[in-house]
C-alpha cells in the first residue's frame, strides 16, 4: 500500500511538472535525462522520446556562465544554483535560459538527481542589451554633440504648480500673466542634473559648477521663454523652440536658440532635455546682412539721384537760363520808359537772383552726378559676387529660380567701389529673375566670371525670353523699362557704375535663349 501511494504521488507530481509552462527536466548524477516535460519540449524542440536518456549538455550544447566544476561544487554544498545558460535548440537557434537547479537527495542524504527549471529570457535579455546599448549610445551622443545639452529635473516645478492648483489656480497662463514673479520661482526650483562637454565649453565653467538651480544662467529678459516652455509641456506638446538669452558663468550674456523635448520616459522621471545653440555669430551676420542691404539701398538711391539729375538738369537748365535772359531784357526795357521803375527793378532783380541760383544748383548737381568718381580700392570680384548672391536668396526662392555660380578662380581683383559693383550684380540678377517670372520650364540664373588678358568679364545669363531687337538699343537708357511696373532705372544705374569704373556693359540674347548681360572691367 505504501509503495502504491508513493508511486501515485510521484505520478501526480510528474503530471504537475509536465503541465507547467516552464521548461523542466530531471537528470541523474551521471548526466542522463530521466524526466522531460512538455515545456522543455516546446522550448528546446526535442521530443520527450528523443531527450530521455540523453546528456543535456550534449543535447543542448549548453554554455555555462562559469566553470562547470565550480557550479556543481556549489550545488553539492548548498543544494541550489541559478544562473543564465546559453543553449541551442533542435532548430539551431540560440536561446538564453534563466536556469534554477535543485539537488535531490535520498533518505540517507546522498545526492541522486538534479531538477532544472528553466525560463526563456532570450527576448528579455536582448531587450536589456538593446536598452543598455541605447543608453550607451545616448550617453555618447549627449556627451559628444556640438550642441549644449542640459538634463533638467523639473520635479520641483511640478510641486510649485501643484501648490498653486491647490490654492485655486485653474488657468496657468492667466495666473502667470497676473503674477509674473512666479516664473522666477519656477526657474529657481528647476535643477540641472547633467550637462555635456559642449555646455562646459559654452558656459565657461566645470561640469560640477553647472549643476544645481538653472536660475544662475537664465536672465530675466528670457523669463517669458521659460514660461512658454512650461506651457508647452502642460499642453503635451512634443517640443518647444525659441530664441533666448543666457548668462555664462562670468555673467556675460549671449543669444541662443533654446529647444526642449518632452519624451514620455523623461516626463515619468520628471526630467526634460534642453538644447542650447549659440547663435550670436548668426545674429551678427544677420546684422551685417541688414547693414549691407541698407548700404546697397543707399547706393541705389544715390545712383538713382545721380541718374535723375543728369537727365533732368539738361532739360531744366535751358528754361532757367531763358528766365535769366528774359529778366535781364525786361529790366532794360522797363528802365527805358516811364513805368514804375523801382518796383519793376526790384521784381526783375529777384527774378535774376532766383533764376541764377536755380541754374547754379542744377549745374552743381549735374557736375556731381557726371564727374563723381567711386571710391577706389582693390575688390575681390568673386567674393563680392558671392556676398551679393546671399542677398538674392529670398527672391530666388520666391520665383523658383536656381542660382548657378560659375566663378573662375583666376579672376583676381578689380579696382573700384565694392558696394557699387554689388549693386550692378544685384540689378542685373534681379532683372533676370523678374524676366523669368511665371515662365514654364527651367529657371536658371547663371553668374559667371573669367579673365581675359588685362580685363575681367562678368556675365549674368537667364533662361527668360531674351532681349528683343527693338529693346537692344534703348535698354540702358533712363526710364526705359520692359516691365509694366518698372521704373527703368536699374540698367541705367548699372551702366553708369560700370562706366565710372572704366568698363563697358552690353546685352544680347544668349545662344540657348534668355538674356545675357556682359560686364567688362579692367583688372586691378
Amino acid at each position: 500500500m505504501i509503495t502504491e501511494d508513493v508511486d501515485r504521488r510521484r505520478q501526480d507530481l510528474a503530471e504537475m511538472l509536465d503541465a507547467a509552462h516552464d521548461a523542466i527536466f530531471v537528470s541523474d548524477l551521471e548526466g542522463r535525462i530521466t524526466f522531460w516535460n512538455r515545456g522543455a519540449a516546446a522550448l528546446y524542440g526535442h521530443a520527450r522520446e528523443t531527450a530521455m536518456g540523453g546528456d543535456p549538455d550534449v543535447l543542448l550544447a549548453t554554455r555555462y556562465p562559469a566553470e562547470i566544476a565550480a557550479i556543481k561544487a556549489q550545488l553539492i554544498e548548498t543544494g541550489h544554483w541559478e544562473g543564465e545558460l546559453t543553449r541551442t535548440t533542435a532548430a539551431g537557434e540560440t536561446v538564453v535560459v534563466d536556469g534554477r537547479w535543485t539537488l535531490r537527495r535520498d533518505a540517507a542524504g546522498t545526492p541522486i538527481e538534479v531538477l532544472e527549471t528553466g525560463r526563456d529570457v532570450t527576448a528579455a535579455r536582448k531587450a536589456a542589451l538593446d536598452l543598455k546599448y541605447s543608453e550607451y549610445r545616448y550617453s555618447n551622443v549627449f556627451r559628444a554633440m556640438a550642441v549644449s545639452f542640459w538634463e533638467l529635473d523639473f520635479n520641483g516645478l511640478g510641486e510649485v504648480l501643484a501648490d498653486l492648483q491647490a490654492k485655486g489656480m485653474t488657468d496657468v497662463r492667466a495666473y502667470v500673466a497676473e503674477h509674473p514673479e512666479v516664473i522666477r520661482r519656477m526657474i529657481e526650483v528647476s535643477r540641472v542634473v547633467d550637462v555635456n562637454d559642449k555646455s562646459v565649453a559654452l558656459f565657461g565653467a566645470p561640469r560640477e559648477d553647472l549643476l544645481g538651480s538653472v536660475s544662475r544662467f537664465w536672465p530675466r529678459s528670457s523669463e517669458r521663454v521659460f514660461a512658454e516652455s512650461v506651457f508647452a509641456a502642460l499642453e503635451r506638446r512634443h517640443s518647444y523652440e525659441a530664441e533666448a538669452r543666457f548668462c555664462k558663468a562670468d555673467g556675460t550674456e549671449f543669444d541662443a536658440l533654446f529647444t526642449t523635448c518632452y519624451p514620455r520616459d523623461g516626463v515619468k522621471r520628471g526630467t526634460v532635455l534642453v538644447g542650447i545653440v549659440d547663435i550670436s555669430d548668426r545674429l551678427a551676420a544677420q546684422d551685417a546682412l541688414r547693414k549691407a542691404e541698407a548700404d546697397l539701398a543707399h547706393a541705389a538711391r544715390v545712383s538713382t539721384l545721380g541718374e535723375l539729375t543728369a537727365s533732368i538738369a539738361h532739360e531744366v537748365n535751358q528754361p532757367l537760363a531763358a528766365i535769366v535772359t528774359n529778366g535781364e531784357a525786361g529790366l532794360r526795357w522797363i528802365n527805358r520808359a516811364e513805368p514804375d521803375l523801382e518796383e519793376a527793378r526790384a521784381a526783375m532783380g529777384r527774378m535774376i537772383v532766383e533764376g541764377q541760383r536755380a541754374s547754379d544748383i542744377i549745374s552743381r548737381i549735374r557736375a556731381l552726378a557726371s564727374n563723381k568718381d567711386p571710391q577706389r580700392a582693390p575688390v575681390a570680384l568673386n567674393a563680392a559676387i558671392e556676398d551679393a548672391a546671399l542677398l538674392l536668396k529670398r527672391e530666388l526662392a520666391a520665383h523658383d529660380v536656381r542660382l548657378i555660380l560659375a566663378l573662375s578662380p583666376d579672376v583676381g581683383e578689380v579696382l573700384g567701389d565694392r558696394v557699387q559693383l554689388q549693386q550692378v550684380v544685384i540689378n542685373l540678377a534681379m532683372n533676370g529673375i523678374q524676366a523669368m517670372a511665371g515662365r514654364d520650364g527651367a529657371r536658371d540664373l547663371t553668374l559667371s566670371t573669367r579673365r581675359a588678358d588685362d580685363r575681367v568679364v562678368l556675365e549674368v545669363a537667364d533662361t527668360g525670353p531674351g532681349v528683343a531687337a527693338r529693346d537692344a538699343q534703348v535698354l540702358f537708357k533712363a526710364f526705359h523699362s520692359t516691365k509694366a511696373t518698372g521704373m527703368g532705372m536699374g540698367l541705367s544705374i548699372s551702366k553708369s557704375i560700370v562706366e565710372a569704373h572704366g568698363g563697358v556693359i552690353a546685352a544680347e540674347t544668349a545662344q540657348d535663349g534668355g538674356a545675357l548681360f556682359r560686364v567688362v572691367l579692367p583688372a586691378a
